[in-house]
């Protein structure tokens, strides 16, 4: 297999389009919160800058990542093959082209990149080596993922700090937090024979799937709670059948003495991006249906709205602030 295809393989295309979606995740909420009316053309281009820095950073992150485990069973939406050479020097490469298109956007989200890389080296380094963990892989996971990816985003929209977008972030992490556990399940022999000291090492599969539920549970019940008390658009609640169905696979997963298998952790991939469509659906049809019949545009036109958000609206004709 020719170098280039094992490196496109390594980096796992199916779940790089999530990763790369998460400043944008940001950077869209920073938008709504502030009820902009932006035009989609006038932030296209940092759309395409936030993607392709985070495109870049979780191609860094798995080709250093692939060199530390050189998996050989199942992998999480991708496939094992065997690590070539210039994986290593590819890694810290993209590593460095994420931070250098991040840093186009300005020092912060520049920052937030520089960050990610640093704890995608510290994750992966065989000196280092947090993956293996119980505490280390857990923190890169969620602050990496779950509070600096879209962070960037929501800095790059230049929206006010109110205490929803905190709430907002903290239910990202549980979130994010909650994905990381159940993506592991399944690895508990491969981790054990690299020595590592992961949750599905320490207290098996079962307990670490009951610690992905709840994370996940946490964050969508309190999603689902704020929405209907006004603070998210009601809306939202549409997207109650996608997080059923999600957390009776998640129970029958669960059930498996074994951990189950990859096949798992891609269904559950698979029912969370369709809750999370639902909730993207429901936050569009609430934002230009508010429009059309007069109501203000995006976090303006909730029930509860923050003080600090300001309600500023950005014209059509220029970019954000």
């Amino acid at each position: 297999m020719p170098v280039v295809v094992r490196l496109l393989h390594l980096a796992r295309p199916k779940g790089a389009w999530l990763i790369g979606c998460l400043p944008l995740f940001g950077f869209g909420y920073g938008l709504w919160e502030r009820g902009s009316t932006v035009h989609p053309w006038v932030v296209a281009p940092t759309i395409a800058l936030l993607f392709t820095a985070w495109l870049l950073g979780h191609a860094g992150s798995l080709w250093l990542n692939a060199v530390l485990d050189r998996d050989g069973g199942a992998v999480l939406l991708g496939r094992a093959v065997p690590v070539p050479a210039i994986a290593g020097p590819a890694g810290y490469l993209a590593l460095g082209l994420s931070i250098a298109t991040a840093g186009a956007l300005g020092p912060v989200v520049g920052g937030c990149s520089l960050a990610c890389a640093a704890l995608a080296i510290l994750y992966s380094h065989p000196k280092v080596a947090w993956k293996g963990s119980a505490l280390g892989g857990p923190f890169v996971n969620a602050v990496g993922y779950g509070v600096l990816s879209p962070l960037a985003g929501w800095w790059a929209s230049e929206a006010p700090l109110t205490w929803r977008a905190v709430v907002t972030l903290a239910l990202t992490v549980s979130f994010m937090l909650g994905l990381y556990f159940a993506a592991q399940a399944f690895q508990g022999a491969e981790d054990r024979e690299r020595g590592y000291r992961t949750l599905v090492v320490t207290h098996g599969p079962r307990w670490t799937l009951r610690v992905a539920r709840l994370l996940i549970g946490v964050a969508v019940v309190a999603l689902l709670t704020l929405s209907a008390l006004g603070v998210y658009p009601r809306a939202l609640l549409v997207s109650l059948p996608a997080w059923i169905w999600t957390h009776r696979h998640l129970a029958r997963w669960a059930a498996l003495p074994s951990g189950g298998t990859g096949r798992h952790a891609g269904q559950l991939v698979g029912r969370l991006s369709v809750g999370v469509l639902l909730v993207l659906f429901a936050v569009y049809a609430a934002h230009f249906g508010g429009m059309a019949l007069g109501a203000p545009p995006g976090g303006c036109g909730t029930a509860i709205v923050p003080d600090a958000a300001g309600c500023r609206i950005a014209s059509s004709g220029h970019a954000p602030g």
